[in-house]
């Protein structure tokens, strides 16, 4: 029965809700999971270098309260995107000694929900880069879940951190601190969305001159970052 359900399903194009925000932001994180990226050639792809600010680690529970997010094209930056989100709950002060957010700084800002279809369109069909990058496309998957019932799970992204093993031959993981140290980077406003992701973009583009050039599509170094994933899993 299941079967034939799935089969009467292929091929057919979504219908159409009566919330046409709800509708954009399934087509956008539709467009985001598109694979046909890995096929794309490593000196032709965008990408979007992306850090989110939170309320704590707990994926479950604490919440993105800071989203910054830059676009590169052959290595320059073509666009920047930044924003604050109002929490639902309150900042912890553990989490203030780490990134300097108080409460106070978010009244006037936009809860979540406002924001992601517009940061949606800012990523569009790029591919998405950062640092220990997957705890924010969880945390991006469980915001959009809550609030729209639609997720980015399958999203193609590089990790600097895998990516810097993979030019080295690096057999630990390597923090962001220390990769900004081996490239000369300076990064101002440490621990914001924005000035981490200046940093990593800069630390992104470094590291990419460094590959080898046996690794020519997206998809070969999607493959190559995911072995030394699941070698440590």
């Amino acid at each position: 029965m299941l079967k034939s359900i799935f089969k009467g399903l292929t091929g057919k194009k979504r219908e159409k809700s009566d919330d046409p925000l709800l509708d954009y932001v399934i087509d956008a994180c539709s467009q985001i999971e598109n694979r046909s990226v890995l096929k794309q050639k490593v000196h032709e792809a965008s990408f979007c270098v992306l850090d989110l600010e939170t309320t704590g680690l707990d994926m479950a529970n604490d919440v993105i309260i800071n989203i910054g997010a830059i676009k590169l094209k052959k290595g320059k930056i073509t666009k920047i995107f930044e924003a604050y989100t109002k929490p639902p709950i309150p900042i912890p002060a553990l989490s203030t000694e780490f990134h300097g957010m108080v409460d106070d700084m978010f009244e006037d800002k936009p809860v979540i929900g406002e924001v992601l279809p517009e940061f949606l369109q800012f990523v569009g069909d790029s591919v998405i880069v950062g640092h220990h990058i997957n705890f924010d496309i969880q945390m991006l998957h469980r915001h959009l879940k809550e609030i729209y019932d639609v997720g980015i799970t399958n999203t193609v992204w590089l990790d600097t951190m895998f990516l810097y093993q993979l030019a080295h031959e690096d057999q630990t993981h390597q923090p962001l601190d220390h990769l900004l140290e081996r490239y000369c980077v300076q990064c101002d406003q440490r621990h914001t969305a924005l000035g981490d992701v200046v940093a990593t973009a800069k630390v992104f583009v470094k590291i990419m001159e460094e590959l080898p050039s046996s690794y020519k599509t997206i998809g070969d170094l999607f493959r190559a970052q995911n072995s030394i994933r699941y070698k440590e899993q």
